[in-house]
């Protein structure tokens, strides 16, 4: 039996990349004006998930938040002749500072979820439900502070009603874009809540100016 899930997937995948498409080019003319550097750090699993399923996301997670902070508008995926943040942090802020760069964050990665479940359909003899969850946390902390600087959150699941067996091909196609739509969810929260703390910051007072002396 034909998935009934997937066509209907394709259709909003096809939607988001539409509407990011569209983003894109309203970016382009109109650039963000914060930028951030993220630099991957670890990924660990909750240890209760399944071997199983963790084979199947952990390099797909990975393998999509390195492409979102290559690819994203506002985030600088390497630095070129910056100086080492552990020798000299401060010479790294100035770097920061000089190069328009708006915060530096190490980003860990938490897999929160990695389900895939199959289980028979009783009203419907000779059919199953595949359903495969993905969910993830990001951590960034300052660079060279090493203090927290925001979460972000992003999680995709999906049912669908597949035959006797499950075909390999749909199965890794479903793990592919659940896993795309899981970490830009946790990459927009991440920014969102970076924004909020820029714009929340306290704006430098002017210099009071002198008064003109008395005659």
């Amino acid at each position: 039996m034909a998935s009934t899930f997937l066509p209907r997937f394709a259709a909003l995948a096809w939607l988001l990349s539409a509407l990011s498409f569209t983003g894109s080019v309203a970016l382009a003319e109109v650039p963000p004006k914060e930028r951030y550097y993220f630099e991957l750090g670890a990924l660990t699993p909750k240890p209760e998930l399944k071997p199983d399923a963790l084979k199947m996301a952990t390099p797909r997670v990975l393998s999509e938040v390195k492409r979102a902070f290559e690819q994203h508008p506002q985030v600088i995926a390497k630095l070129e002749g910056a100086p080492d943040p552990k020798i000299d942090p401060d010479g790294y802020r100035r770097y920061l500072s000089k190069s328009q760069i708006n915060g530096a964050f190490k980003v860990t990665i938490e897999l929160t979820d990695a389900t895939e479940t199959l289980s028979p359909m009783p009203d419907k003899p000779g059919a199953q439900q595949l359903e495969i969850r993905v969910a993830l946390r990001m951590l960034g902390t300052h660079i060279p502070d090493d203090t927290l600087g925001f979460t972000g959150r992003g999680k995709a699941g999906a049912k669908q009603e597949i035959g006797a067996k499950v075909v390999e091909t749909e199965r890794q196609d479903t793990w592919n874009q659940l896993t795309e739509l899981a970490v830009s969810q946790a990459m927009k929260t991440a920014l969102e809540e970076l924004t909020l703390a820029a714009k929340s910051k306290p704006k430098p007072k002017p210099a009071s100016k002198a008064a003109p002396p008395a005659h």
